[in-house]
């Protein structure tokens, strides 16, 4: 039965939403990690699978290359979880001879596999990035119109 739901085995779960309408990166230098305050906790050691859906906005003028990545991290180790980075959105606009150009680039959930030695309070960080140009706006949100989440699943 590999493969099929017969042959998975869930030992617990955990699952937790932003709880504030959004968090504002605005005033946080770029390229700076934000805690967005959700987090959950790993009851024992094992092999998880985490996973969060992330929820940004972004508003900005041309030109600019400017962007919103989000990543786990492990409170208790405090380090980032192998492979958890992920771009939430990205702008890039510049004009050219009187042509704009747009480019976007997003990614909003991550999906890794997670093994632990003990209970571990694993949380959602964000951050902007101007490469070129500065944002106007950038927010992680969590509301009626789409929720920032966090959950897990431990395998084994």
């Amino acid at each position: 039965m590999a493969g099929t739901a017969g042959s998975i085995r869930v030992g617990g779960s955990g699952f937790a939403a932003l709880a504030v309408s959004f968090v504002d990166l605005q005033p946080t230098p770029s390229g700076t990690w934000v805690n967005t305050g959700l987090q959950l906790v790993l009851p024992a050691a094992g092999t998880y699978h985490l996973d969060a859906t992330v929820r940004s906005s972004m508003t900005a003028a041309s030109p600019v290359n400017t962007w919103v990545a989000a990543r786990l991290f492990d409170v208790t180790a405090g380090a980032a979880v192998p492979d958890s980075e992920a771009i939430v959105q990205q702008i890039s606009m510049n004009a050219s001879a009187g042509v704009v150009n747009h480019g976007y680039n997003n990614t909003a959930p991550i999906q890794v596999q997670y093994a632990v030695t003990g209970a571990r309070t694993i949380r959602l960080e964000a951050m902007r990035v101007n490469a070129s140009g500065a944002s106007a706006t950038a927010r992680i949100h969590s509301d009626g119109n789409g929720r920032t989440t966090l959950r897990f699943a431990r395998m084994a």
